[in-house]
This record gives C-alpha cells, sequence and structure tokens, in this order.
C-alpha cells in the first residue's frame, strides 16, 4: 500500500509539473584538455601570477574564513599590485580580489552604471559594482576568486570582465594587441568542437584566447563556452540551459575531461 501511495504521489507531481511548466535547468560540463601551452610567464613553486581583461585592475589577498563570504577591503596590507602581477603565496585557503574602475566600460553601460552585468566565468560571484569609498573616487567593479595554494606548484588566474550580453566582437578592445598566450599544437581546443560552435566564432574565441588568456561566448541566455589558457593546457566550460525541449548528445563527456 505504501507504494502505491508513492506512486500516487509521483503521478501527481508529474501532472503538476506539466501543467506549470519545468522549472528552467542548466547542464554544465568542465574540464582541462591537457595540451603543451606557453604563458607570458614561468609560475612555479609558491608563485601566483594573476591577470586581467582589461589589465590594470588592483589585486587584494584576504584570508579565506570558513562559512563567511569575503568583503572588498582597501587595507593597503591586502593589496599587493595590478595585473598582471606575479606574487610569491604560501600554501593555504585565500580570496583573490581583482578590481577595475568602471568607467573602463563607459563604451557598455551609462553612468552611474546602475545596470552593469558581467559573466561570471569562472569566478566565484558575478562581477559586483561597489560604490565610492569616499568623495571624488570612482565606482569600481570587483570579482572574487577563490583560492586553494597548494604546495610547490605554480598556479594562475585569469579575471575576465566579459560584459553581459556583449557581442564577442566588441569585447575585442577590452583584450591587449599583442599575443601573449600560444597553444601547442595550434588547433581548435576540442571543447569547441565539442561544443559545436558556430564557424564564424571559433577564430575570433582564439585570437582573445591568444591575446588574453580567457575567452567566453553565449548564444542568448541558453548557451555559453569559456575557455581560459591554464599551465596545464586549457580549461574548458560548457553551460546550456534547457526546459521541457528533448536534450541533444552531451556536449561533453560526462564526468568532464575533455
Amino acid at each position: 500500500m505504501r507504494w502505491r501511495q508513492v506512486l500516487c504521489l509521483m503521478g501527481l507531481a508529474f501532472g503538476l509539473v506539466l501543467l506549470t511548466g519545468c522549472e528552467p535547468l542548466y547542464h554544465s560540463y568542465s574540464g582541462v584538455e591537457q595540451r603543451p601551452a606557453t604563458l607570458p610567464v614561468t609560475v612555479t613553486n609558491e608563485e601566483l601570477w594573476v591577470s586581467s581583461v582589461p589589465a590594470g585592475a588592483d589585486v587584494y589577498v584576504q584570508p579565506l574564513i570558513p562559512d563567511q563570504v569575503p568583503s572588498h577591503s582597501s587595507a593597503p596590507a591586502m593589496h599587493k599590485g595590478t595585473t598582471p602581477l606575479q606574487l610569491t603565496l604560501p600554501p593555504g585557503r585565500y580570496w583573490i580580489e581583482v578590481a577595475l574602475d568602471a568607467d573602463v566600460f563607459s563604451n557598455y553601460f551609462s553612468r552611474p552604471y546602475d545596470d552593469v552585468q558581467f559573466e561570471k566565468d569562472g569566478a566565484n560571484s558575478e562581477a559586483l559594482i561597489l560604490q565610492p569609498f569616499a568623495p571624488g573616487e570612482k565606482r569600481r567593479v570587483v570579482r572574487y576568486y577563490r583560492l586553494d595554494k597548494l604546495p610547490d606548484q605554480g598556479q594562475t588566474i585569469v579575471a575576465l570582465f566579459h560584459p553581459r550580453g556583449a557581442p564577442l566582437e566588441n569585447v575585442v578592445a577590452l583584450y591587449p594587441q599583442e599575443e601573449g598566450f600560444q597553444m601547442v599544437p595550434e588547433t581548435l581546443p576540442r571543447v569547441l568542437e565539442e561544443a559545436q560552435l558556430p564557424a564564424d566564432v571559433q577564430a575570433s574565441m582564439l585570437d582573445l584566447l591568444r591575446r588574453g588568456g580567457k575567452a567566453f561566448w553565449a548564444r542568448d541566455n541558453d548557451f555559453s563556452v569559456s575557455l581560459e589558457m591554464v599551465p596545464e593546457g586549457i580549461r574548458g566550460q560548457v553551460v546550456e540551459l534547457y526546459t521541457r525541449a528533448p536534450l541533444p548528445d552531451p556536449l561533453l563527456p560526462d564526468g568532464g575531461g575533455f
């Protein structure tokens, strides 16, 4: 009798879903494509290299306290320099805060930038717009990255500030002109092939990846691909939004490996 009750409840719930519609679900794959790669710097042992697109962002390092969200701090002791930045960091858990003047994005948003939105792109939170701390100071855009610094292993962070909804060709001006990253061999990353990115987008993604180390592409609000150069290869993520429509074949193999 109990199983019949459970089945009845399941049937009722299924009927309600059909009547009310399914909630949006996200289908996400991520992993690292092992491939020889060259970064602008060599990062070894206890070093951390932080770059950003656009460059020139302030970098703050805070200890990570469990169950406590990070908070922006302009304390001089927290400030380590501006991107691109290479620093020594002992093993441990940290919040890496990357902050830019919001005026950098004046071509995308009108002041006072109240409607600024950015893609997450691997950060622990979407970029946040901060009010000036003192009269005369500018508004700032801040991203936080959680870092588990491993012993005897150099690590990197590329903070990408990609305005949400901005097409790929519009963000080119945010990137360096010269190529600082190289992929060996110079072939299309498998994640782009698996994600079936449009042919007219692939060359632009590779160009930005070589120039800034990180690139992002989205189609409306239902599909996105991000790539990032890391010491061991190319880190990629595919996120797909779907509802009741039949799912296509998996964009990447289950388990996240490329």
